[in-house]
């Protein structure tokens, strides 16, 4: 017993060398892995969301923190969110990143491309949009109804039979509902949750206008580091494959051939490029496993560009 231990301990060594040596060229990458796998958890952090009380980032702030935080900022806009963890003003950051209906919120993942932020965790929210206007409002006076582009896009088949309606978006479904309360028009409405109806004294007109029952939104935690445990199970990263025949065929490959589960790619175009484009990925594992090192320094090789976003415990829904 006490030999196959010290074999296995000259195993672990051998890999530990193979794998600084795939890493020769890119060991910026283990040490922020490392640093990530030494990072402390903040235990009463300033976090801030976009949007305002009501809005359902603060519903995912409160379901992910579970009241574990010293003060929590609403922003105005997504970028804000970013600006402030950047200087230091908030220490987490929750924006929306995939809504289950409308698909990828493709503003956030372009800001986490850009800047050096990561991923530390995810919150998945049961979206249910309703109608809502001032007290005593009916669905025939109602003119214009305000919402987030995804609240829209998610009730469109509501909105398809009230053609006359107009739909205007806005940064934010809360917000929405804030200044619909605010206007004290009887031919505006709003399209939000249930909280937000309650917290700016409007009337629910129609409940569960969205055209799924299934309706997700997932959001993400971002922080100034990462932040790996032994439960982080997920991780995100984005590269840009070389304009090579069968580059992409052979990143993918990677992950099949280490044993990896691939749970989705996203690509976007990459703006300094004609007709060039960027990949996100999130696949199943944790950066202290040595199958998940040997694919990343594979993956690597193949691509332009390359960056962690993070490693982080996957949410259950």
């Amino acid at each position: 017993m006490m030999e196959s231990e010290g074999q296995y301990t000259g195993l672990t060594r051998k890999l530990n060398v193979s794998i600084e040596n795939l890493y020769e060229h890119n060991q910026h990458i283990l040490c922020q892995i490392e640093e990530g796998i030494n990072s402390e958890i903040i235990t009463s952090p300033v976090i801030g969301y976009q949007g305002v009380p009501g809005a359902y980032g603060e519903e995912a702030t409160y379901t992910y923190f579970k009241g574990r935080w010293s003060n929590l900022v609403a922003h105005e806009s997504f970028e804000d969110v970013i600006e402030a963890l950047l200087e230091g003003k908030i220490d987490y950051g929750v924006l929306p990143i995939e809504n289950s209906s409308a698909g990828e919120v493709l503003d956030t993942y372009d800001l986490i491309k850009n800047n050096e932020l990561y991923i530390v965790g995810e919150q998945s929210i049961k979206i249910q949009h309703n109608l809502l206007g001032l007290p005593g409002t009916k669905i025939e006076d109602i003119e214009e109804v305000y919402s987030h582009p995804q609240g829209l896009s998610q009730s469109k088949e509501f909105l398809k039979q009230h053609s006359k309606i107009k739909t205007c978006p806005y940064i934010n479904t809360a917000i929405a509902c804030k200044d619909v309360a605010n206007l004290k028009d009887h031919t505006k409405a709003a399209i939000g949750s249930k909280r937000a109806a309650e917290l700016y004294g409007l009337e629910i007109l129609k409940s569960n206008i969205h055209f799924s029952k299934n309706n997700f939104t997932r959001f993400i935690i971002l922080s100034n580091k990462m932040n790996i445990t032994d439960e982080s199970n997920k991780i995100s990263i984005v590269f840009s494959s070389h304009h090579v025949s069968g580059s992409l065929y052979k990143i993918l490959g990677y992950f099949a051939h280490n044993g990896l589960n691939l749970l989705k790619i996203q690509s976007r175009p990459l703006l300094e490029k004609k007709w060039d484009y960027y990949f996100f990925a999130d696949f199943e594992g944790n950066l202290q496993q040595a199958n998940v090192l040997i694919a990343l320094s594979q993956i690597m090789n193949q691509c332009s560009y390359f960056k962690i976003l993070g490693n982080y415990e996957q949410c259950e829904n």
